[in-house]
């Protein structure tokens, strides 16, 4: 048997401990120490059921399983072990209930670990892993913000028509990067295991560009071959990632003056360009714009910060692009919900934070109205371990060993740079500034504290390259920058 357990998020009031087992038909009790103290769930949110990988023993009986159990918070503000023991075996997590309020600037800050596009097959250094284990400080809140698994990659891999074996093979990808530790393999483990954890989903959770098909996905060619594979790729990440508080399509959280919504953008996308959001979702846009509208009426400090899958500040694929490379928020109706909110906030200058992954780069982008008040930050930090790309990376290594007999070798030669500037991108008549461009594999710590009127965070740029050499030249601290509404 291997077991994992992870704290996810979940409403202000509750603990949640997803905890997850493999290879045996009947799962065993499980037990709980707090401080080595043992401690009971108060509930056990969701029994333990099937993964939905249908691995199954000779008696047709699934072996891999997971249930998720609440707790109350403990009586502290620090933070504190979790342990999990099951049969002979036990695991071992931290976290620390987030806060109300955002500390002030005499007080340590509140953390926010921003990480996405992990691609297992190309971390066999372990170098995130080790780098995850000692980021100081640690982290209080994690936010993974999409493509946590790569399930239509390799390239060229053949997965099965079969439903049954389809589900092993994507199964086999999550198993991999969540129960990396106990298999003694690199994955995602050890970035899990500091909770509170957010998972945002978005195309690879699925497949490149889903739910469109892909000619290079013979198992999206036909209607019947997606469906199947949407049916399991969506019972996965709702096993695995989805917590019970993002079970609407969105999960929304208040530390003061930030007032937090994440947003899944991808599951429920349509084939048309017309919803990428269900309509609770867009129903929790408006209330979230009319919250910080609420505050700044009541004189109140009100800062947003929103979350999805995809970049907000991205050129709109045209009618070639958008169906071979990927559809972008700003190709679907929606994007218009998302566009008319931020506009009537920074029209009562109230600001906003956008932190999201996806694209292969880093960003900071700063705007600013035609007053000159800052109102907007757009922060990326993609990848924490880049995709191999057949065709485009033989190429780029072509090319720079040509340009290494010049002496003029690129670090990265297989990472895309960020966009230089954002000049033909428009939102709400604010005046776009790149602060800060990020190339290579890395992470993202923000690190915040309340400042009279607003929020006042400085982010570390974090380079995860199994190289020690790029990692010492390529992680920085950027900021502090300041976030003011009143």
């Amino acid at each position: 048997m291997q077991l994992f357990a992870y704290n996810q998020i979940g409403r202000p009031d509750e603990l949640l401990i997803w905890v997850g087992v493999l290879g045996v038909a009947t799962p065993p009790a499980v037990a709980f120490e707090i401080h080595g103290q043992a401690i009971a769930p108060s509930s056990q949110l969701a029994p333990f059921e099937p993964l939905g990988d249908e691995v199954c023993d000779t008696y047709d009986r699934p072996l891999n399983h997971r249930a998720i159990f609440a707790f109350p918070w403990p009586a502290t503000s620090e933070r504190f072990a979790v342990t999990v023991i099951a049969g002979d075996q036990r695991v071992v997590l931290t976290s620390k209930r987030p806060a109300q309020a955002l500390p002030a600037k005499n007080s340590d800050s509140f953390n926010l670990l921003l990480s996405s596009c992990y691609y297992q097959p190309n971390d066999k250094s372990h170098a995130l892993t080790d780098l995850i284990k000692a980021i100081k400080p640690a982290p209080d809140f994690t936010v993974l913000a999409g493509d946590q698994v790569y399930l239509d990659l390799p390239s060229l891999q053949n997965l099965p028509e079969d439903k049954t074996r389809l589900a092993q093979a994507l199964g086999k990808k999550y198993q991999v990067n969540w129960f990396s530790n106990p298999l003694n393999q690199p994955g995602l483990a050890d970035v899990l295991s500091h909770g509170p954890v957010l998972c945002i989903p978005d195309d690879h959770e699925y497949w490149n560009n889903f739910p469109y098909f892909q000619v290079q996905l013979p198992n999206t060619h036909w209607p019947k071959d997606r469906a199947n594979w949407r049916e399991l790729a969506t019972r996965l990440y709702e096993r695995y990632q989805m917590s019970p508080a993002q079970a609407a399509g969105f999960f929304r959280q208040d530390i003061a003056p930030l007032s937090m919504l994440f947003l899944d953008g991808r599951t429920h996308r349509d084939d048309d360009g017309t919803h990428m959001f269900n309509a609770q979702t867009r129903n929790a846009i408006s209330e979230w714009k009319n919250d910080l509208l609420k505050r700044k009426k009541n004189h109140e400090p009100a800062i947003g910060l929103l979350s999805s899958g995809q970049a907000l500040l991205i050129e709109k694929p045209g009618q070639w692009d958008r169906r071979v490379a990927d559809m972008e928020m700003v190709n679907y109706n929606d994007f218009s919900l998302l566009k008319n909110a931020l506009t009537e906030l920074f029209a009562a200058e109230i600001p906003v934070l956008f932190i999201t992954g996806d694209v292969h780069w880093g960003r900071i982008v700063e705007g600013k109205n035609q007053r000159g008040k800052t109102l907007f930050y757009e922060i990326i930090a993609s990848p924490s371990r880049l995709i191999d790309t057949l065709g485009s990376d033989q190429l780029n290594a072509a090319k720079d060993k040509l340009r290494d007999l010049l002496g003029d070798a690129k670090t990265f030669p297989k990472h895309p740079e960020a966009p230089k500037n954002v000049n033909d991108i428009k939102l709400a008549n604010l005046t776009l500034t790149t602060k800060h461009r990020q190339q290579g594999d890395h992470v993202a710590l923000l690190r915040f504290h309340a400042i009279p009127g607003g929020l006042e965070f400085s982010v570390d740029y974090i380079c995860t390259d199994p190289s020690e050499k790029k990692r010492r030249e390529h992680t920085s601290s950027r900021g502090p920058f300041k976030l003011l509404s009143i």
